[in-house]
């Protein structure tokens, strides 16, 4: 999709001279907003403690939110950032090199304004000193359909459950149904390394068999020990990375890691995701204009969906 040119000499002059801004977008997608949450928060941790500064983009509402998994209360979301015109106000720090938006209202806030008003509120981002590498958009849930399907990159978090298989396919669908042509990636939540695998395979047949999609397998998060923090467990083993010779196939050499119970096959989720080739690095500004330009074609296609019934005449009855 063709991005519009800059907004003036002003604007064009700036992006020219400023430091490079650019991030990867990523977009989590499930049947299950609580994983798709929790998933969300370990791999922003994670990508914290790699060095990376995060931004979640959270479009769930609570209690299965990212906010509240983290123990914060949002007092400002997107549209209130879009009303104030400064991005912002509307971002609160999580820690450890993590920021969230909350963002329940992302597409009718985004839908409402014009471009000169998305492009200058995305422009005032580089007056931000910790501008985010990641931008991490978290669905709403048991939908494909949002800010999180414009990502050129997505993960499926998929239950560990054949039972959910078909939820997770829909979901899979409907994303696709509206942003085709990107990347997938699927990580299984809540089972073991083997029934984790199966349950990809079941999935990945079937998606590239009626949708043309190639997805591949990010890892699997076992079922939570007694006392362990789930968003902790999950930053640890999306983070924890095992030796060169074994990201590159060879053999896993003996660490602190594997020492401790952890599979060396859950350990990468974070080094494959950072070492994807798809998804191109944008500037901030580029990445608004594609979400808003998603929200309008949303906005216009549920107009023309309501038209028919509004337009219908009524019926007259002779003597009123």
């Amino acid at each position: 999709m063709r991005l519009a040119d800059p907004l003036d000499q002003a604007t064009g002059l700036r992006r020219l001279f400023a430091t490079d801004q650019t991030f990867r977008a990523v977009g989590i997608l499930g049947p299950d907003a609580r994983r798709n949450a929790r998933f969300t928060a370990g791999m922003a941790l994670a990508l914290g403690r790699r060095g990376s500064r995060a931004l979640i983009l959270d479009e769930a509402a609570a209690p299965h939110n990212v906010a509240s998994l983290l123990g914060i209360l949002t007092r400002h979301t997107l549209a209130d950032g879009v009303r104030a015109g400064h991005l912002a106000q509307a971002i609160q720090s999580a820690g450890q090199g993590v920021d969230l938006l909350a963002a329940q209202d992302g597409v009718k806030a985004l839908a409402h304004m014009d471009e000169r008003e998305v492009l200058q509120l995305a422009d005032g981002w580089r007056s931000h000193t910790e501008a985010p590498q990641w931008l991490l958009l978290n669905s709403t849930p048991g939908s494909g359909q949002g800010l999180s399907a414009t990502a050129d990159l997505r993960v499926l978090v998929l239950p560990g459950a054949k039972a959910r298989l078909a939820e997770a396919y829909t979901v899979m669908k409907s994303a696709h149904t509206v942003w085709p042509g990107s990347a997938w990636l699927v990580v299984v939540e809540g089972a073991e390394a083997a029934a984790g695998e199966s349950l990809f395979v079941a999935l990945r047949e079937t998606a590239q068999r009626f949708l043309g999609i190639q997805c591949d397998f990010l890892g699997t998060l076992p079922r939570r020990r007694e006392g362990a923090h789930p968003i902790q467990a999950d930053a640890d083993v999306i983070g924890y990375t095992q030796t060169r010779t074994h990201v590159a196939g060879g053999s896993p050499g003996r660490s602190a890691g594997r020492s401790a119970g952890r599979s060396p096959e859950m350990g990468i989720m974070a080094e494959r995701l950072t070492s994807q080739p798809v998804g191109e690095a944008l500037e901030f500004e580029q990445y608004w204009q594609r979400m808003w330009l998603y929200c309008r074609m949303t906005a216009e296609a549920d107009m023309k969906r309501q038209a028919p019934s509004a337009a219908r005449p009524g019926v007259f009855i002779k003597g009123t």
